[in-house]
């Protein structure tokens, strides 16, 4: 399991080829004891879809699961979702700097040069999809 990234999560819908599994992201620190008292631990309930389910029908609503990913599929999604529009929005406002003295046109066009990015990423949505993809597997029951 340590080429993986697994969350436990509980299937909420079947149905259309899809399972949709709600999970609880959690941050490092929520499994502290002391958390309950911190202000500084964060959980966030997410839903997943999985699609291209193999033996769909051996799942039923309710069940508890595990919800797997590869870590390279993780590590591709941060690029995509934070690296490269990081490097888009820096060289843009970088190269208009050039132009112009003016902070706020600057700034205007470093936010202006993300249309075109966030657009390509709404187009190819299916196709990421599937290259960003996730795994159901049963939660193995420890006696």
């Amino acid at each position: 399991m340590g080429d993986k990234i697994v969350h436990e999560g509980i299937i909420e819908k079947i149905g259309n080829g899809c399972i949709k599994v709600r999970i609880m992201q959690t941050s490092a620190c929520a499994s502290c004891k002391v958390s309950g008292h911190c202000h500084v631990s964060e959980s966030k309930e997410k839903n997943i879809d999985i699609y291209d389910v193999k033996d769909i029908h051996h799942f039923s609503i309710g069940e508890s699961v595990l919800v797997t990913t590869s870590l390279h599929t993780g590590a591709n999604a941060v690029i995509v979702a934070f690296v490269i529009p990081f490097v888009i929005l820096v060289t843009t406002v970088f190269f208009s700097s050039a132009f112009t003295d003016q902070e706020p046109l600057m700034a205007m066009t470093g936010i202006c040069s993300m249309i075109p990015y966030y657009t390509i990423l709404y187009v190819m949505r299916n196709r990421l999809g599937q290259k960003f993809s996730f795994n159901i597997e049963k939660k193995q029951l420890n006696y």
